[in-house]
């Protein structure tokens, strides 16, 4: 199997970011919602960003109130914009890179939404055991996973549900520059290893 597609999503921090660009991670999120307990401010993304390299950058859209797509994209310069499902009536993303999110249990109703261009769907809330591998039915784009930070085997469940790469979530510093990378790097070594 070739290297899959590593996405950590709600970094918070420059010590989650750098550490996730020095593994080789391919995607790192950062919530642009100001309600949620998550956000990074456009300033704070900026400061963040300008200390690395290699990873592309995912404008994270928790919720569609009071987000005005064009301001997002004008403050944050995303490579992409990961959105819920149930975001997809609710504006034009047409022109816009995505990574759409669903549940698996909504997996079956999710083909009925008209077709948009979407460059990963990423699946949530995953049984514990997949019937089937999930095909996207969408352009065939690639599928990623929401794994759990205590998941074993990476590369085994990838296979068994035919996912082309997963996600993880940062963590939030106990003070500046004082972090522990447990949650993270139990998997990112293992891919390694």
């Amino acid at each position: 199997m070739k290297k899959p597609v590593i996405y950590v999503n709600r970094i918070t921090n420059l010590s989650d970011a750098r550490y996730c660009a020095g593994m080789g991670v391919d995607m790192l999120g950062f919530v642009v919602n100001p309600d949620h307990v998550d956000y990074v401010s456009p300033s704070s993304y900026r400061e963040m960003i300008g200390w690395i390299a290699g990873p592309k950058r995912v404008a994270e859209i928790t919720s569609m109130e009071n987000i005005h797509l064009e301001e997002v994209v004008s403050n944050y310069k995303p490579d992409l914009l990961h959105i819920s499902s149930t975001f997809i009536g609710l504006h034009n993303f047409q022109k816009l890179s995505l990574i759409v999110e669903v549940a698996f249990e909504n997996w079956s109703s999710f083909h009925a939404i008209p077709a948009i261009f979407i460059d990963y769907l990423l699946i949530t809330h995953l049984p514990a055991a997949a019937p089937q591998k999930l095909n996207s039915q969408k352009g065939d784009c690639p599928i990623l996973l929401s794994l759990d930070k205590e998941a074993d085997a990476v590369i085994e469940i990838l296979q068994r549900y035919g996912a082309s790469g997963f996600t993880l979530q940062g963590s939030h510093e106990l003070a500046p520059g004082l972090k522990d990378y447990d949650h993270l790097s139990r998997i990112l070594e293992e891919l390694e290893g």
